[in-house]
């Protein structure tokens, strides 16, 4: 059996999908297949994917009927995977070139079935860099061999969680036997995925250590300003958890329980604070199309919890103090904003 199935997700990356997938071709560890799911690009995304795979009997090719999204995209990855160990890889991101030899020495070497690693982000301008600033850099690291859930509570205590699904590699029969797969139809489908996922893995590390380099551009989900779509699935995310929880938490440790309450909490707010950049009338249309149940809960837990916040933020901003202190501050934040430099791709 192969050692990795790398599933690269690509849709509308015509500029990017080659170094990509020249960052696998190029891995100094080869025992692994690539399974590039395009969809339904409407640029030059799968002549690109084409040309950069021609030849190479490592890497197969699926492209959707229609656009169907992320969640879709990766889950028709993970049906066609034959390796052990599932991996996912946007199509504008890449590899360090040792990324798979080194994941490999620690699974091996632990017997893992689970292995989170670090990344680094780049920027392609000053204003991404300034605007979508990203600490991944700076994680704590966590030595040993842990449960899912026992890794989980150490990572929020240190401030290491992402959630994202780039950054680990799973054995696929835990993804099967336990049924984890994304949601269709929600963006931030990765927070969902993950939660779902940590309390099975009985053998997890961490190895902290760059090997995802994270490209941060124009036009990607991370940079494009949110709308009642990112607040939707973020509500249905968390609606899950909760119910998961609930269903589940006599079955594990209060410091487990804690921080997956915390982290659920923690998502609500995100979701809420993003209506501060979404017109009214798109929050009203939203309400209108849901069903009583679904309304009642997105008010309670979103919409309440926005109104809540942003009474404490205009009292904050209104204060005296907060004037003072903004006036002082202004004029050495713009002198950095001028001169702040874009970070360059690692290794330039």
């Amino acid at each position: 059996m192969l050692k990795f199935s790398i599933i690269v997700a690509a849709y509308n990356v015509e500029r990017y999908i080659g170094e990509c997938l020249e960052s696998l071709r190029a891995q100094t560890f080869d025992d692994f297949e690539c399974v590039v799911v395009n969809d339904c690009s409407q640029d030059g995304t799968l002549a690109a994917i084409e040309s950069s795979v021609s030849g190479d009997a490592r890497f197969s090719v699926l492209t959707l009927p229609q656009n169907s999204g992320l969640s879709a995209a990766r889950n028709a990855g993970i049906a066609a995977a034959q390796g052990e160990f599932i991996m996912f890889l946007d199509g504008d991101d890449y590899y360090a070139v040792d990324a798979l030899e080194r994941l490999t020495a620690r699974i091996d070497a632990d017997k893992l079935d689970m292995l989170y690693f670090g990344a680094a982000s780049f920027y392609e301008s000053r204003k991404l860099r300034r605007e979508h600033y990203e600490n991944q850099e700076v994680r704590e690291s966590i030595e040993g061999v842990h449960s899912g859930p026992e890794m989980y509570v150490l990572m929020e205590r240190t401030k290491a969680f992402r959630p994202s699904a780039c950054l680990y590699t799973v054995r696929k029969q835990l993804l099967d036997d336990n049924g984890v797969r994304f949601l269709d139809g929600i963006l931030h489908e990765d927070v969902l995925f993950q939660m779902q996922l940590i309390p099975h893995p009985q053998r997890v590390a961490f190895l902290c250590e760059p090997l995802y380099q994270r490209r941060m551009r124009e036009g990607s989900i991370m940079t494009t300003r949110p709308t009642m779509r990112n607040v939707h699935g973020l509500t249905v995310t968390t609606q899950h958890m909760q119910e998961w929880l609930m269903a589940h938490a006599a079955e594990f440790s209060p410091d487990f329980c804690a921080a997956y309450a915390w982290r659920t909490a923690d998502t609500r707010e995100v979701a809420a604070r993003y209506l501060l950049q979404i017109d009214e009338e798109d929050v009203e249309a939203y309400r209108d199309g849901l069903e009583p149940a679904d309304l009642a809960a997105f008010d309670m837990h979103v919409l309440g919890l926005w109104r809540s916040m942003k009474h404490v933020y205009d009292e904050y901003e209104n204060s005296h103090a907060y004037r003072i202190g903004h006036a002082l501050i202004a004029i050495p934040q713009k002198i950095r904003r001028l001169v702040e430099l874009p970070q360059a791709k690692p290794g330039e």
